[in-house]
């Protein structure tokens, strides 16, 4: 009985992974299908809906499987449509922005909690962070950092930064109420053990 008990453990355990792993795999391929598809860019404006696929796995699996997510998918789409070299500070800096989603939204839809993760991905990541590790990758060493960054300053907070952060505040605060109404969470869950 014991023996039996053990093994429909291991079993649950082993379901429990196999889903775990194809939701992953769906929410990845779902980020590199919207990051090529469903990014609009109109001269300095760019939206991009990738952040999507990371929002959810951050309200499924919380902080971890965010940054999961938003890594492997980010390496994915530098394999698979490379818009320059691969950099693993960006790829980091793509998990940071998954942690953070995952942090404050696993267990809260508070629109205090939505500001706070898009504010530091976009005032944090998108304008500090991301520049300068492009700077690091193609000026070498950094030096150059702060001219490239105060002479775009102004315009990256207007073009890209307050469009971006209005984009992500409307569509996160609308897709976790929707996950919520419709108990998206707890049916993912409820299959899961």
């Amino acid at each position: 009985m014991f023996k039996n008990k053990l093994n429909e453990t291991k079993s649950r355990k082993a379901k429990l992974s196999t889903q775990t792993m194809a939701v992953f795999a769906i929410l990845i391929a779902a980020q590199f299908v919207i990051s090529q598809f469903l990014t609009f860019q109109v001269w300095n404006i760019k939206i991009s809906f990738s952040f999507i696929p990371v929002v959810i796995a951050a309200r499924l699996y919380g902080a971890v499987g965010a940054a999961e997510v938003a890594g492997i998918g980010d390496i994915i789409g530098v394999i698979f449509r490379p818009v320059g070299i691969w950099f693993p500070p960006i790829t980091i800096s793509a998990m940071l922005v998954g942690a953070v989603f995952g942090f404050f939204l696993k267990k809260s839809d508070s629109f205090i909690r939505i500001l706070i993760s898009v504010l530091i991905s976009e005032f944090v990541f998108s304008l500090f962070i991301t520049p300068l590790w492009l700077t690091i990758l193609y000026k070498g060493n950094g030096t150059d950092f702060f001219a490239f960054y105060f002479s775009t300053l102004v315009s990256r907070i207007f073009v890209q930064i307050i469009p971006m952060t209005i984009v992500k505040l409307v569509v996160i605060t609308a897709m976790l109420k929707a996950m919520d109404k419709i108990k998206f969470v707890k049916r993912m869950t409820e299959v899961n053990t």
